[in-house]
């Protein structure tokens, strides 16, 4: 675990940051609150920070004031030779977990650590298992949705490793790939708002009925956007009907102002909607698909994005053949 020390006085940075190494801890060194303040709000902060109460920049106090409604929890530990009461609330209430008075003691200090580890073992475990558990209920929706739609829930299996192969193939951080192949699975969550008569009609759409099917757009978005931990599904949810040209929907963006994972589900959506077998049009073969990709780039589809999947395209035929549904 991440442990951040920020202190203005050399000789407690580097008596603490002995002590930590040689308990095992990964640990961060600031000087001041101001580069405490930049680790702590990062993408990957500590889970644990030592802060002294005075010191240039941000106060150890003004710190935990602004972190104490953020997530993940950071546990603070506040250094201080202040020792009266009035203190100890204002510490308290400001945000820091615990109190710790100068000169450090190493079992007290070591304690602290070992609560807060206890307590952030405690959070992230309930803030897991609520994840999963709305994870759950929302890819059920999602499957209502496809299930509606297409009868199987092959296409949607099929857009998630799409999905996450060419983000990783496009370079993108593993986690991110990650979030990308499990948010795609919404892409259509908000078809569960669209009338049988018209998401099961085998006809051509109206230029009513065709307003209304795409509301499906606006209503995933809205579904998925309230969710902290589904803003990439939301995205896609809302934008993967957009074009490169600026002529698709719902709100007509073009070019790199389409978020990523919008435009990368737009690719293979298309690729898996062409290769498969529907109720009103037979399956186009692989090199038929490819080269309708290829004519669309800088029109319908990231023309980068289309070069990389053209360059990879027998690893996304065979996601596809392996995963076809089963002859009735």
């Amino acid at each position: 675990m991440k442990i951040l020390i920020a202190d203005d006085d050399n000789s407690v940075r580097f008596i603490l940051k002995a002590q930590l190494t040689n308990w095992g801890y990964d640990v961060i060194i600031c000087e001041n609150g101001t580069e405490a303040l930049e680790h702590l709000t990062s993408d990957d902060p500590p889970r644990i920070a030592i802060l002294d109460w005075m010191m240039e920049g941000y106060t150890g106090i003004e710190i935990c004031s602004i972190l104490n409604d953020k997530a993940p929890l950071i546990y603070i530990i506040l250094l201080t030779a202040k020792t009266s009461e009035q203190d100890l609330v204002e510490a308290i209430k400001s945000g820091a977990h615990c109190f710790q008075t100068k000169p450090v003691s190493p079992g007290v200090l070591r304690s602290h650590i070992a609560v807060g580890e206890r307590l952030i073992n405690a959070e992230d475990s309930l803030l897991t298992q609520e994840k999963e558990i709305r994870l759950q209920c929302y890819t059920a929706l999602a499957d209502l949705a496809e299930l509606r739609h297409n009868k199987t829930g092959y296409h949607m299996k099929r857009i998630s490793i799409y999905s996450g192969l060419l983000a990783d193939k496009l370079g993108m951080p593993k986690k991110q790939s990650e979030d990308i192949a499990m948010a795609s699975r919404f892409h259509d969550i908000g078809k569960v708002g669209i009338a049988d008569t018209i998401l099961l009609s085998k006809d051509h759409f109206t230029s009513h009925e065709r307003s209304i099917m795409r509301t499906h757009t606006f209503i995933g978005y809205e579904i998925l956007s309230e969710v902290p931990t589904l803003q990439t599904a939301a995205k896609i949810a809302r934008s993967h009907h957009e074009r490169w040209d600026g002529t698709g929907y719902p709100d007509g963006l073009s070019g790199e102002d389409i978020p990523i994972e919008a435009r990368i589900v737009t690719i293979v959506d298309v690729y898996d909607a062409l290769r498969s077998i529907r109720d009103y049009k037979r399956s186009w073969g692989q090199e038929k698909t490819v080269s309708y990709l290829m004519e669309k780039a800088g029109e319908e589809f990231d023309p980068k994005l289309v070069e990389v999947f053209v360059q990879y395209q027998d690893e996304f035929n065979k996601i596809y053949l392996d995963n076809c549904e089963p002859e009735s």
